[in-house]
């Protein structure tokens, strides 16, 4: 999965591809999740914010 962070005041945390606030954006995106586990028949990951397995990297990182 690759993601942006972005301030909540930015422009792009205004970016109108799903409407709504950012908190029910925010909402969505943990619907859509545990549905995704879910149906996957898998329980949600029990492990922290802190402990979860991440890999942060930049786009200079991936080019070849």
């Amino acid at each position: 999965m690759t993601a942006r962070v972005v301030s909540l005041s930015s422009d792009e945390a205004g970016d109108a591809r799903m409407g709504g606030t950012p908190n029910e954006r925010v909402a969505a995106v943990a619907e859509l999740t545990a549905e995704a586990w879910r149906l996957a028949g898998r329980p949600l990951p029990s492990y922290t914010r802190a402990t979860m397995p991440v890999a942060v990297s930049t786009l200079r990182d991936h080019t070849q």
